[in-house]
């Protein structure tokens, strides 16, 4: 099979590169973003990296056709610069990448509390991102090849980003004094490892090769407990 990948340098996607290399399960993986991640090579997988800026996707021509999509993008307000910079980045970019990829079967990390609905900025962008996502890929479903979506929905990502984000550096120290609260019903807001994300990504992929895997609905969430389990 063949992946492309984009957001491969952030703390999610620079993990699951490596373990889409390791897995030996892909043929090409071809990398989308502004900056070449560092990785392993196994001598079997051809890595494939195309630079860009992200207004510059819907443009590109892929070397290769796509089986697996994967989306790890994701930044902050802060780090954006402003709410439509963020929107660019987080809504936009993701479907300009899916978009392009035409693949089977996609992958997304969103938000826990993604809502188109929700009063945070973030979150309700992160809910308009997944339905945009789902109506394109609909618009684009053929009979003989249906396209799905698993959507992933993680709390706050523990991990050593290559940047600070304060705020969320403050939360990872609190969660160290707190993480006993998370039990019962708060469970699912647990603080979770970006490893397991990846990890989680990479079982959904591997998973939607079973022949089984067609019978199943078109639009999967997996939710912050889910990974937390895997």
């Amino acid at each position: 099979m063949n992946a492309a990948l984009i957001g491969a340098t952030g703390l999610i996607g620079q993990l699951l590169l490596q373990k889409l290399i390791d897995s030996d399960c892909y043929e090409n993986i071809v990398l989308i973003g502004r900056s070449a991640p560092q990785y392993q090579a196994n001598g079997k997988t051809q890595v494939t990296f195309i630079a860009c800026q992200l207004s510059e996707i819907a443009t590109l021509t892929l070397p290769v056709a796509i089986d697996h999509a994967f989306c790890c993008l994701g930044t902050t307000i802060k780090q954006a610069g402003s709410q439509q910079a963020f929107i660019a980045v987080d809504k936009t970019a993701c479907l300009d990448f899916i978009s392009k990829c035409q693949a089977s079967a996609n992958f997304v990390v969103t938000a826990l509390g993604a809502n188109s609905q929700a009063k945070s900025f973030y979150n309700r962008v992160k809910g308009q991102t997944q339905e945009a996502l789902s109506q394109l890929l609909a618009e684009t479903q053929q009979a003989a090849s249906p396209k799905r979506l698993w959507l992933f929905q993680p709390s706050l990502l523990l991990g050593k980003r290559s940047e600070s984000r304060l705020l969320e550096d403050a939360a990872k120290n609190a969660f160290r004094f707190v993480s006993a609260v998370f039990v019962g019903p708060l469970h699912q807001y647990r603080p979770i490892a970006a490893e397991q994300v990846a990890a989680a990504m990479l079982s959904c992929a591997i998973a939607a090769q079973d022949p089984e895997c067609e019978s199943i609905q078109r639009v999967m969430i997996v939710s912050n407990k889910e990974m937390l389990a895997c």
